[in-house]
């Protein structure tokens, strides 16, 4: 029994040690539960409020959070108020946003990236709109959805006036613009424009848009918190650890490969040559 004890003894002695050296935390070290709202935007199949759609980005927040003792709640919202209701104070955080001065100012980062867009123009089929810099394109009418981030150009040449917009509330809104003549051309994320056109309209609208190849950019995302929230910094901290804890099991890369087999091979979109 006395040998059992000092062994019990030594043992406990040895958890702490790794306990505080980080290499070991056991479930009774565990971090207190914490919960956490996050906006969620009509970003499908990155982002859907379908929780059949669900989507990569919300699957990957939930269990890096997951992994690390935070409960999140998601608030379907507009995709404006996604990032202004934030902004504002309204909401805890939010993913699927790049830096901006005026984001950084209110905003905390995840120390690495979640996922990186890549933005092309839409547009459509009969017409062509060939560029080297984005300010050729200052003769045509850009649509653009409130609150999105395309590229730090885009952004200077359009807050300058060097480029014209017509900003719309959704997405979906600015495809129709697009159908109708309203506008030229439409900056998306590939994977995001070519979903919204399987799923939203016919195989003969389809048929009229094309994309380009040519990325406008290659944009990184994260998630953010506000950091006027209670732990803003632990929420940050947490969020780091999971999603890090997600890539090293390699959990990570299967919910890549299995998001990148879902998408709908079968569409009647085409390609063009910038």
């Amino acid at each position: 029994m006395l040998y059992l004890r000092m062994i019990s003894g030594q043992v406990v002695i040895f958890v702490a040690i790794l306990v505080l050296a980080g290499i070991f935390m056991p479930q009774a070290f565990s971090q207190e539960h914490l919960k956490i709202t996050l906006t969620e935007q009509e970003y499908p199949p990155l982002i859907s409020y379908d929780t059949q759609v669900g989507g990569l980005l919300t699957d990957m927040v939930r269990e890096a959070f997951k992994l690390r003792g935070v409960e999140v709640t998601f608030a379907a919202v507009p995709n404006n108020r996604a990032i202004n209701g934030l902004m504002q104070g309204l909401y805890d955080g939010s993913y699927g946003w790049t830096h901006s001065p005026e984001r950084d100012a209110k905003l905390l980062y995840s120390a690495k990236p979640i996922y990186f867009l890549k933005i092309v123009f839409f547009q459509r089929s009969n017409e062509e709109y060939k560029w080297e810099h984005l300010i050729d394109l200052s003769p045509y009418n850009i649509g653009i959805t409130q609150g999105n981030y395309y590229s730090s150009e885009f952004s200077a040449l359009t807050t300058s006036g060097k480029l014209k917009i017509d900003p719309a509330p959704s997405d979906i809104s600015n495809f129709k613009k697009l159908l109708l003549g309203r506008i030229d051309i439409f900056p998306i994320d590939h994977d995001v424009g070519l979903y919204f056109l399987k799923n939203n309209f016919s195989a003969e609208e389809q048929r009229r848009i094309k994309f380009q190849n040519k990325a406008i950019s290659i944009v990184p995302v994260y998630l953010v918190v506000r950091r006027t929230l209670p732990n803003a910094k632990e929420f940050i901290a947490r969020f780091d650890q999971g999603f890090q804890q997600l890539s090293d099991s390699g959990q990570l890369e299967k919910m890549i490969e299995v998001y990148k087999s879902q998408l709908a091979t079968s569409s009647e979109v085409q390609t063009s040559k910038p």
